[in-house]
């Protein structure tokens, strides 16, 4: 099996999406296939050794859509037209962009509409200037006008019809076409027998301008929303300053930097790359990875990272990673991978618009039947129009897209990055919160005492030549305390890290355990604790040799001054609260007072977490439960959980381990992301509440179903309420921008 992202250009409604998905999906060389209307791009799982990926766009072609592997705005700007005819459709685009076609609908549908008027009340005015037959003659002009300037929904709805997979262009072609050929007899009649025959011309251009403003208005928003993914495809274009041989510094793009080369950041300029300061002290706006307004101070040894920003002085660093493995690529690489997913609820939306438009095709040509016989043609033709063109599964494909994308915005601009749409739609479902507390409630710990048996400087050079391998955040505290007392650093050899225990090296040929007081036992069971005061309060490291126990260093905690107040919101919105730690029980269990914990899991190792989870879903069926972790130690929790979060690290475990990322490394985010998740579902059951209402209402009415009543529906109501459904879910969408952030 092979896989392949690609584009599709084309699509403007959900059932162009998931009718692509149905057919291809219905092909035995298709594993999987997923399509994703906003951002046009299409993910497919397939077996090559039965077609080939150009087989596969020509069959996608044949459907009445445009694969490529370009985005369809760049592809429109490398690309030549070949032929006359996409010549002429390129001329034609250039001379016609979408804002000025639909100003001249909007011209062109007024004068039909001038007309219209004029001719519909004809035989109540014996004096008119201009005649019946020269008032259809100007119709006729300026409704083909606004079919030329709406002429997409023609090409693409009856291409879609012939390959059976009818979309919502479908519908508006349908609709028009009837009313069209329907007054081109009706200027017949007029012409050879001067009958007052009525006209629906202006049927015609008022459905097409109403839709093609809906559209347009749609068009824009979803531009708008995703102008951050975009953003990435222009920074390697960007130009910088690079160190050259000679020592001159010479422009070049962001693409041609190379890892270690000397980088200058001029005040006002953007960080292409992730390196560290060589030279220079500036602040640097980081709220583009963490969403923290606050410029942060950067000196030499200090780390940029791509996506920053230089405020004051100039910088010069050393590149140290560059291209996609930069901070700011991975994290619009997670931006781009979650705007192609889709939740569970986003699929059942997908696979209802799916069948809606043949459902709707057939509701329409029964409804119309019936009204041509129980009244007559012309009536029954307006039922037919009234019915395909209320119809708006327009509404059903966009509710839950870009309650996403606007989510996803906003939680970027938090430092919160989501992997999958899923994901986001599971937060909003826990019950549990789970925490790994190093590095998770605390920020850090800190070495306050330190005792050994043998001289000091050699004590802390042996631990600092140990941890100094490893990258959890007990050894990042062991190792600064060692470094702040100018601790030497010696070569390790046959290093082993012990995950929940401890860590095992040869310096000097001669063998030391360094962890706590079980991974000492467990290595040398005869040894003696000489350090036995306060052991049962305190996060002891020792540190042995194959003998005996040489010394002992003592943590604490240095909690989130944000972590309590997080905490206590989280707990009003009624979720379980667990706390998970490595330390001895008094220890854990006076963290767990101060912030206010119930349940807590003393000396926990890794699969002492993934047995909690394990457990817990176990003993209750309707848990739903978020794992929060570090991402080093907690890996095996984090995948067993329903949903996983974790603070980013200089390692790619969080990453490969958890679902959602935090960049800002503020536990608000924890709190912001829930509430986000919760408030994004609660929009999207908003937006499907309404499209479903809308179209389980106005088709039955548009039918005549309140016909008894002398109810019926006008074509040309039934545009603008079908165009006003779809910005009403566009402009409800656009509400999470006003979601605020703690």
């Amino acid at each position: 099996m092979k896989e392949a992202s690609f584009y599709i250009d084309g699509m403007s409604c959900s059932a162009c999406s998931s009718g692509i998905e149905r057919s291809l999906s219905r092909k035995p060389y298709c594993k999987a296939i997923q399509v994703n209307l906003i951002s046009q791009k299409a993910h497919i799982t397939y077996d090559e050794n039965l077609i080939s990926l150009e087989e596969i766009f020509a069959f996608i072609a044949k459907l009445g859509y445009a694969p490529s592997m370009l985005p369809p705005q760049s592809k429109n700007t490398q690309e030549s037209p070949q032929g006359l005819l996409a010549r002429l459709n390129a001329l034609d685009a250039k001379l016609l962009p979408p804002k000025r076609r639909l100003i001249l609908a909007i011209i062109f549908t007024l004068i039909t509409l001038v007309f219209a008027f004029n001719a519909m009340f004809s035989f109540l005015k014996p004096h008119a200037i201009i005649s019946l037959e020269l008032d259809s003659m100007i119709m006729l002009f300026s409704t083909l006008v606004v079919m030329h300037m709406g002429r997409n929904f023609y090409f693409k709805g009856f291409k879609a019809l012939i390959v059976r997979n009818p979309t919502m262009d479908s519908l508006i072609a349908l609709g028009t076409s009837a009313a069209f050929l329907y007054s081109l007899k009706g200027m017949v009649d007029i012409f050879v027998s001067h009958a007052h025959t009525h006209l629906y011309f202006e049927s015609v251009s008022v459905i097409l301008c109403f839709v093609m403003i809906g559209k347009y208005i749609e068009n824009v928003s979803k531009e708008d929303a995703k102008q951050s993914a975009n953003f990435l495809l222009e920074i390697n274009q960007k130009k910088v300053l690079k160190r050259a041989q000679n020592g001159e510094w010479v422009e070049v793009l962001a693409q041609e930097v190379q890892k270690d080369d000397v980088i200058k950041i001029l005040p006002g300029d953007m960080v292409l790359v992730d390196g560290i300061v060589i030279e220079g002290c500036s602040s640097v706006d980081e709220s583009s990875i963490n969403g923290e307004s606050i410029p942060v101070l950067k000196n030499v040894g200090d780390t940029l990272f791509s996506g920053s920003i230089n405020i004051e002085g100039a910088l010069v660093l050393q590149a140290m990673q560059v291209g996609s493995q930069t901070m700011l690529s991975q994290i619009f690489t997670l931006i781009a991978n979650a705007t192609e997913s889709k939740a569970p609820i986003g699929i059942l939306a997908d696979k209802i618009a799916g069948v809606f438009v043949p459902v709707v095709i057939a509701i329409a040509l029964v409804a119309g039947v019936f009204w041509w016989v129980a009244r007559d043609f012309g009536f029954g033709l307006d039922v037919f129009i009234a019915t395909l063109v209320i119809s708006c599964p327009c509404a059903l494909g966009l509710a839950t897209p870009m309650a996403f994308l606007h989510a996803k915005a906003k939680a970027a601009k938090m430092g919160v990055f989501f992997k999958t749409a899923s994901c986001l739609e599971s937060l909003s479902k826990i019950t549990h919160i789970v925490f790994d507390k190093t590095g998770t409630l605390s920020d850090g710990l800190e070495v306050f005492e330190a005792k050994s048996e043998i001289e000091e400087r050699e004590f802390l050079s042996i631990v600092r030549s140990l941890e100094s391998n490893s990258a959890h955040i007990i050894a990042q505290a062991l190792t600064a305390y060692a470094t702040a007392h100018n601790a030497e650093l010696k070569p390790v050899q046959n290093f082993e890290s012990i995950a929940g225990f401890g860590i095992r090296g040869e310096i000097e040929g001669k063998t030391y355990i360094l962890g706590n007081l079980e991974c000492i036992k467990l290595h040398n069971p005869h040894t003696t604790n000489p350090f036995v005061d306060c052991v049962d309060s305190k996060l002891a490291v020792y540190l042995a040799d194959s003998q005996e126990i040489l010394g002992v260093l003592y943590l604490r905690d240095l909690l989130r001054p944000e972590i309590i107040p997080t905490l206590q919101s989280l707990r009003a919105q009624n979720l379980h609260l667990t706390m998970l730690s490595g330390d001895t029980k008094e220890s854990a269990r006076a963290s767990a007072e101060i912030l206010g914990i119930s349940e807590v899991i003393a000396q926990a190792k890794p699969k002492d977490k993934l047995e909690f989870i394990t457990r817990t879903r176990a003993e209750d069926s309707h848990a739903q439960i978020l794992m929060v972790g570090d991402g080093v130690n907690d890996a095996a929790a984090l995948k067993s959980a329903d949903v996983s979060m974790a603070y980013a690290s200089g390692n790619d475990v969080a990453q490969n381990c958890a679902d959602i990322i935090i960049y800002n490394h503020n536990a608000k985010a924890i709190l912001n992301a829930y509430n986000l998740s919760k408030a994004t579902i609660a929009n999207i059951k908003g937006n499907l509440f309404w499209a479903f209402g809308y179209n389980i209402v106005f088709i039955p009415i548009a039918c005549g179903v309140l016909g008894g009543f002398g109810i019926f529906l006008d074509p040309m109501f039934c545009a603008l309420a079908m165009s006003f459904s779809s910005i009403s879910v566009v402009l409800n969408s656009s509400r999470l921008r006003r979601f605020e952030i703690l």
